[in-house]
């Protein structure tokens, strides 16, 4: 049986309909409370330092033991780990052990036979994703799909380089790949030889003085490490193995405000190695970079570093503005939601008065020249359709349609996240590109030849028929649950991602190539869901719920 696989967080941090993420901590307090008090499992820790000032936030109920401090509880932080590798790449350069144009044959053992394209990545490029290299490898093999990682060896990751063939040379687009970054971590190792964990506390986390920031836990730390949830049920930890560098790091709220505080130092030990780090070296999206496995943005004049993190349980989320020397910090045990986009809309602003807009009247049947699919890059794309009242709306890849409301001109608002949307036309007319703008961002998307998608807005009390747990494997359950007009699926160790009608008792998802089919008994009543993916089709029963 295959289902969508759990993977670390996706760096693109777009909120619904691309929102910015803004300065935290009051106004996210309040923010994650709601959120937290709509989670039956787990909660928040947040940090947040400002000119040396440092205050902690306990929301919901993430503590392992009572009475323990919230900035000392300990979390798996994900891809953030991606960060200290990069640190660990920059000291290596900077000492001349390596350098960021090196090719990754150079580390690696004789006799692999790679792809001449394969053997010329660099250094630089799997930090900054433009490696070619896929997200995740293709034998990965999970024996345990709760613990994704744990079985991909040194071995499988050699098997995996010796026999893969891209089609292009590098550097390639940007594209996230976990499977770069866990191989830099991998010939960060073999350079000096020494394992990552040791690396990493001899040269990051000792100097530093940050006791909790660790690969294996201590007995110890074992009773501070909350309980990893997805949606309601615990889960594993996960364990990395040959890609430690990608996300195998567990941290609390203080050590990672310390360590942010070390990169706003320039005495700290690190702060040389921060400073090559820091450098954007690749456009994302719109005005956000990357360095070396740091993303970068302007935010009204201030440049802000930033990274999120997932894992099977957790989630997290670690900024770093120089300009003000804030650190903010989020940590959560349950991968229920992404803390990016709570970061995001909540935190904007109000418009002012004036800035209102008039909604201009337009004929229905005008509307479908803007339908269609507009690709960010190949991960992301904005959907627009017609809905079957003849309203346009527009979805960004994982995010749930919103209808816009025309304001002439070819451009379109999304009012209730402050977004705009500009169409534009070729020299004969015809419409090729959307871009979006919001906060001072703008993200650009080029039209493809994808036709509009077909889908069914069912209202509310019929999306409701199908809320409930479904048994999928014995420790694997999807929870289905609507919000609005909207249904939402949620896999056992992943977030809750929407997905959308077609047909009836038929939906699709658009973060990857599956559909879900509901079953239904003589009476009508919803009894199971049927997954569809890679031509299999795993039936999951639907869980009786004992609280009627």
């Amino acid at each position: 049986m295959k289902v969508p696989l759990p993977c670390l967080a996706l760096a693109l941090f777009v909120s619904p309909l691309g929102a910015a993420v803004e300065p935290p901590m009051a106004p996210l307090t309040a923010t994650l409370q709601k959120a937290a008090a709509d989670m039956k499992a787990g909660g928040f820790v947040t940090g947040e330092s400002v000119e040396g000032k440092v205050q902690y936030a306990l929301i919901g109920a993430p503590l392992p033991r009572e009475g323990l401090a919230p900035e000392k509880v300990i979390f798996e932080i994900g891809s953030i780990s991606k960060v200290f590798t990069s640190l660990l790449l920059a000291q290596t350069v900077l000492e001349g052990k390596a350098a960021l144009t090196d090719p990754i044959a150079k580390f690696l053992p004789p006799g692999l036979n790679l792809d001449p394209k394969v053997a010329a990545i660099t250094l630089e490029q799997l930090a900054t994703h433009t490696s070619g290299l896929p997200r995740l490898p293709d034998n990965l093999g999970p024996t345990d799909p709760l613990d994704p990682y744990a079985n991909f060896t040194t071995q499988r990751l050699e098997d995996f380089l010796r026999r893969y063939h891209p089609a292009a040379s590098p550097p390639q687009p940007m594209a996230y790949s976990n499977l770069g970054a866990g191989l830099l971590g991998h010939l960060l190792e073999r350079i000096h030889g020494r394992p990552y964990a040791t690396l990493l506390a001899e040269r990051i986390t000792g100097p530093l003085g940050l006791p909790d920031t660790v690969i294996t836990l201590s007995p110890e730390q074992q009773t501070r490490f909350a309980t990893p949830y997805s949606g309601t049920m615990p889960v594993k930890p996960w364990q990395m193995s040959s890609l430690q560098g990608a996300g195998a790091i567990r941290s609390t709220a203080a050590d990672l405000i310390k360590f942010g505080q070390a990169l706003l130092t320039p005495n700290s030990p690190i702060y040389p190695a921060w400073a090559l780090v820091r450098q954007t070296r690749v456009t994302v999206v719109g005005e956000q970079k990357i360095g070396l496995g740091i993303l970068a943005e302007n935010r009204n004049g201030e440049m802000v570093y930033f990274h999120d993190g997932g894992t099977g349980g957790f989630r997290s989320y670690f900024e770093l503005a120089p300009a003000t020397r804030r650190v903010t910090v989020v940590l959560l045990n349950n991968d229920t939601l992404q803390i990016a986009p709570y970061l995001a809309g909540k935190l904007t602003p109000k418009p002012a008065a004036g800035d209102a807009v008039e909604e201009v009247p337009i004929e229905a049947t005008k509307l479908t020249e803007y339908t269609g699919v507009y690709a960010i890059t190949d991960a992301q794309r904005f959907t627009v359709i017609q809905d079957e009242t003849g309203l346009l709306r527009i979805r960004l890849t994982g995010q749930p349609f919103g209808a816009v409301v025309y304001l002439g001109s070819d451009r379109f608002t999304l009012q209730r996240v402050a977004a705009e949307f500009q169409f534009s036309r070729n020299p004969s007319g015809q419409i090729d590109t959307l871009t979006l703008s919001q906060r001072g961002r703008t993200v650009p998307a080029h039209r493809t030849g994808e036709p509009a998608p077909t889908v069914i807005f069912p209202e509310p009390k019929k999306l409701l028929e199908y809320a409930g747990t479904y048994q999928l494997t014995p420790n694997v359950v999807f929870e289905i649950a609507p919000r609005g007009y909207q249904l939402f699926a949620k896999l056992t160790g992943q977030v809750a991602v929407p997905v959308f009608c077609d047909r009836p008792d038929h939906f699709v998802y658009d973060v990857v190539a599956a559909a879900l089919t509901f079953e239904r008994d003589e009476t009508g009543t919803v009894i199971a869901v049927v997954l569809d993916q890679d031509g299999m089709s795993p039936r999951a029963p639907r869980v009786p719920d004992t609280r009627k």
